[in-house]
């Protein structure tokens, strides 16, 4: 069996919460296969773009994308700021990301006190382009990962909001905003970003206070002054960095593919290489990634990317208008370093490295990756091969992850076992026709990531990333079409104690589009439908739940609930056992107990508030 590696994934980033020690002990640390044609039987973005335009060209205003999430918990009634950080049209903007300087506002509470920060994305854009990968970072430490739409001839315009408030300490200070978002403008692409980026601080109120934050954030990131803060991996991926006095230190890790890791989650395990041509465009080094961090050399944590498509993916009008999953909030994951902290604090330089591993030899991966009670690898299994017709091929990884950290850690309130692990199962299927141009993909990733000091709590997160989505390209360069669904991110998370708080969110999309020509052979007709629901709610009771449905690139219903949408109280499902829907069936060791931990002590809290609310118990 190949050892895993890749070649490059490039955009990991990580920042490092730090909880300072104190007379209570607490200090913490926050520190396209399928998306695109295959390239030998790819059609070129003008004629893409072309077709799909020709059902649209009637239309007089830009097409409203939409990301369906739920709206940021603020207080009411308290002061606001609202304040314009980057107006920038991204155009040729490759290396040259906005940079402005940044400074708190004092009209709306002291700096680093508010009870709340969420920032606004608004873009538009006319013409031919391409996706592109976006990066928000302050004072080096990213606070978001994002990505464009795909433009119309007659424009495209989104906003995009995210709750930052746990980057409260770095907010608080003076420092350089850095927008970093690569992109082509000439003759072919002209698609310009024009992008508008903002931020809001609410003052705490007497019901909604500041709530608790790191003591210090320091960037895991390239810390230039002048490009992009993500790591390429491979490529160097590391940083030194001394550690004050600390009680608690999180890493939260940034991590997305690019290029031929772009969609890494659709690339050929290397066993089958062999049984295509080269200019049958087929990617390899296999569909699975696992994002390493090493502290000093050694394995402290992993992290398995979510899939994200973007709004190119496999069938562009899929994601017209509704956005693909986390296209524009691109996830981020916690690591627990706390168990590390009796080595880290000896006023010593100490070496954070990420790395990415995937299924080629010595495990590597494809160029641009940008990101000890354990085996240095997950355990992989590869198998399948043709049907006897020799019409298909069929391939299947399947892969298994655990991990558990301990240590005894000694701060001004005492000593306590603090203990860190993960629980992963994941399992990719590949079926291929016709030289690879028809390609079906099922995934299912699940992990279980717990942190307990002591008695305590301090982390827990529990995802699952269902995968199932299928490219026909076989009446190219007359067509090709694609299937999408279940594609889902159900994920339910306690964050660090300064990173948040409990929450739950399950959304599912299903879709499929195609673009063929005409009988006259004299124009392109596309047809799409694309549908997702979406539920979430948290520990204080806010609840959010939407179902929408779009056709030919229109919204045909979309219906909203919830106690944050303003129709009253609703819980998304029932939380009565001690595992989630999202697992049933398929729950590996160990996971179901950490699912229990989580979700048990949520239970009798949510359905008081439901009681209070006159909604029902959960």
């Amino acid at each position: 069996m190949p050892s895993p590696t890749l070649t490059r994934f490039p955009l990991v980033l990580a920042s490092l919460w730090l909880l300072a020690a104190s007379a209570v002990g607490a200090s913490e640390v926050a520190p396209r296969l399928l998306a695109i044609p295959r390239s030998g039987h790819k059609p070129s973005h003008q004629w893409h773009q072309a077709s799909l335009e020709r059902r649209a060209s009637n239309a007089t205003v830009p097409l409203r994308n939409v990301q369906v999430a739920h709206p940021p918990v603020v207080p009411k009634g308290g002061r606001t700021c609202e304040v314009v950080l980057v107006q920038h049209d991204f155009a040729n903007s490759y290396y040259a990301p906005a940079i402005v300087d940044y400074t708190p506002p004092v009209a709306c509470g002291a700096a680093g006190e508010w009870a709340a920060i969420v920032l606004n994305i608004t873009v538009t854009s006319n013409g031919t382009q391409f996706d592109r990968l976006g990066s928000i970072s302050l004072s080096n430490v990213e606070i978001w990962r994002t990505s464009t739409a795909e433009p119309t001839k007659n424009g495209i315009i989104w906003t995009t909001l995210k709750d930052v408030t746990h980057y409260n300490p770095i907010f608080a200070k003076e420092g350089r905003l850095m927008f970093d978002e690569n992109n082509v403008n000439d003759d072919t692409y002209t698609g310009i970003f024009t992008t508008t980026l903002s931020a809001t601080f609410y003052e705490s109120t007497s019901s909604f206070p500041t709530p608790k934050s790191a003591d210090l954030i320091l960037p895991l990131s390239t810390l230039s002054t002048t490009e992009s803060q993500m790591f390429t991996y491979p490529g160097a991926s590391s940083t030194n960095i001394t550690i004050p006095n600390t009680a608690e230190a999180y890493l939260e890790i940034y991590a997305t593919g690019n290029g031929d890791e772009e969609f890494w989650y659709t690339n050929l395990p290397d066993e089958f290489s062999d049984d295509f041509d080269a200019d049958d465009g087929l990617i390899a080094k296999g569909p699975f990634r696992e994002v390493q961090l090493l502290i000093d050399g050694e394995l402290a944590g992993v992290v398995i990317p979510f899939p994200v498509i973007y709004t190119g993916g496999a069938q562009p009008l899929l994601w017209r208008p509704i956005a693909s999953l986390r296209a524009y909030d691109i996830p981020s994951f916690y690591i627990d370093v706390t168990p590390f902290i009796p080595d880290l604090t000896d006023s010593q330089s100490h070496n954070f490295t990420l790395i990415v591993l995937g299924q080629g030899v010595d495990h590597s991966v494809n160029a641009n990756w940008l990101s000890y009670v354990a085996a240095p690898y997950a355990t992989t299994s590869t198998s399948g091969g043709p049907s006897s017709d020799n019409k298909t091929i069929s391939t299947s990884v399947t892969a298994r992850r655990t991990l558990e950290i301990s240590a005894l850690v000694t701060t001004g309130s005492g000593s306590k076992v603090v203990s860190f692990s993960q629980v992963m199962s994941y399992s990719n299927g590949q079926k291929y026709s016709r030289d690879g141009e028809t390609e079906s993909v099922e995934q299912k990733t699940k992990v279980a990531v717990t942190s307990t000091h002591g008695t305590s709590i301090k982390l827990s997160d529990v995802y699952s990333f269902p995968l199932t989505i299928t490219t026909n390209y076989e009446d190219y360069p007359s067509g090709y079409s694609a299937a999408v669904g279940p594609y889902e991110y159900d994920r339910v998370f306690t964050p660090p104690p300064t990173a948040g708080s409990f929450e739950t969110t399950k959304s599912s999309q299903t879709g499929s589009a195609s673009i063929s020509l005409n009988a006259a052979g004299t124009a392109y007709v596309g047809n799409s439908a694309t549908s997702e629901t979406y539920a979430w709610f948290d520990a204080k009771g806010n609840t959010f739940q939407e179902e929408i449905k779009a056709v030919n690139s229109s919204i045909v219903s979309d219906s909203k609930s919830g106690s944050l949408s303003g129709s009253g109280f609703l819980l998304p499902f029932p939380l009565g056992s001690s595992t989630l829907p999202i697992f049933a069936g398929e729950v590996v060791d160990g996971l179901a107990q950490i699912v229990g931990v989580a979700l048990r002590p949520m239970a009798g809290k949510l359905a008081r508030q439901a009681a209070a609310q006159g909604g029902p118990s959960p």
